[in-house]
């Protein structure tokens, strides 16, 4: 069932206007403006490992409760925390950010209040799953124009946002898959249920308008090459479009990607292109289990590399300083001692032509 949201701007104090009106009237913000003043435009995407506010409504993980010590002090340190990773130690401040493990649209809204609007963030959508104690979101210095959610059985629910940037329209769609705590294989089924919804939707979206600049992005909890990983014995969310049996994998609901330009129906990303790889500050985004994985994944359609409108120009993982502890592994947040960021580094694109 698809779902459509609410969506806010933050110079509007977030009051929400019905459906898909995004404070056309009276709320001084200038739709037209370009925030970046540059042809290029950055988007990210960020785990940021359970961002919780200091109200309790039930749904919290049980360390964040007054109970526990969580504090309304902590909990504007931790937003500070956020948006540090967000806009410092990057080539440029992102246009577009897709956040993962939020607890709920409320905690985007303070994000952009407290540090974000001076950077250009208007906008913000998040999801709303009621037996989820985290959502997924995203914020933005372009307007979001329409919003929905697509909800996965069994699973967190997807959001798709379509972006106005003024010279085109983006459609981009925020993705946290089923974790392995339970075990890969055993949970690799939840994974493709997600793939397979975002598969289906993409595709509609695509047969109507084939060159329509459309990007998946989050936490995937599958590296882009996992299948090969896992000794191509099984079925993978992600699949790399070269390999047998992959149009029966996609038939059957994984998205199949390439680290070369993808021809219809196949996603490009970066992790698997040798030539982004070289310059790549680090090997991956998650460190789990004694390896990089590239369980944040960008995934990108063939509009990006047309030579028409927004192209494709390089990926990066975000590795400033403060991000990694001393092994150079993501600084994870530690919320007895309040230290650290997040147990993931955050992934961009780097796109031009707008």
């Amino acid at each position: 069932m698809d779902t459509c949201l609410k969506l806010f701007c933050v110079r509007c104090l977030a009051i929400p206007v019905v459906f898909f009106m995004l404070c056309l009237c009276g709320c001084g913000c200038d739709l037209g403006a370009s925030p970046g003043g540059s042809d290029r435009l950055m988007v990210m995407t960020y785990n940021v490992q359970n961002l919780f506010d200091a109200y309790v409504t039930g749904n919290e993980y049980p360390e964040y409760t007054p109970e526990e010590g969580w504090t309304t002090d902590a909990y504007r340190k931790r937003l500070g925390r956020v948006a540090q990773a967000i806009t410092q130690g990057h080539a440029m401040v992102p246009d577009i950010v897709l956040l993962q493990e939020i607890e709920h649209a409320n905690v985007l809204q303070d994000l952009l209040h407290e540090h974000l609007s001076s950077r250009g963030f208007q906008w913000f959508a998040a999801t709303a799953a009621k037996d989820s104690a985290i959502q997924v979101g995203i914020i933005s210095r372009f307007p979001i124009t329409d919003a929905r959610t697509h909800s996965v059985q069994g699973n967190r629910p997807v959001l798709e946002c379509e972006i106005d940037l003024g010279s085109e329209k983006l459609v981009v769609f925020v993705v946290h898959a089923k974790s392995r705590r339970e075990g890969v294989a055993e949970t690799e089924g939840q994974r493709i249920a997600t793939s397979g919804v975002i598969s289906r939707r993409t595709e509609e979206l695509l047969r109507k308008h084939p060159w329509r600049p459309v990007l998946v992005a989050g936490d995937f909890n599958g590296s882009a090459d996992s299948y090969l990983r896992e000794g191509a014995t099984y079925q993978t969310a992600l699949v790399p479009f070269d390999v047998l049996k992959a149009d029966d994998y996609a038939r059957n609901g994984s998205l199949l990607v390439s680290g070369g330009v993808p021809p219809r129906g196949i996603w490009y990303t970066w992790w698997l292109d040798r030539s982004q790889l070289l310059l790549s500050h680090a090997d991956g985004s998650y460190w789990y289990q004694g390896i990089w994985e590239t369980f944040d994944q960008i995934l990108l359609s063939p509009a990006f590399f047309d030579s028409y409108g927004l192209e494709f120009h390089s990926g990066q993982v975000g590795v400033g300083q403060h991000l990694r502890d001393e092994k150079g592994h993501p600084n994870a947040w530690n919320v007895r001692t309040e230290s650290g960021y997040s147990d993931h580094l955050p992934v961009y694109v780097v796109l031009t032509g707008r």
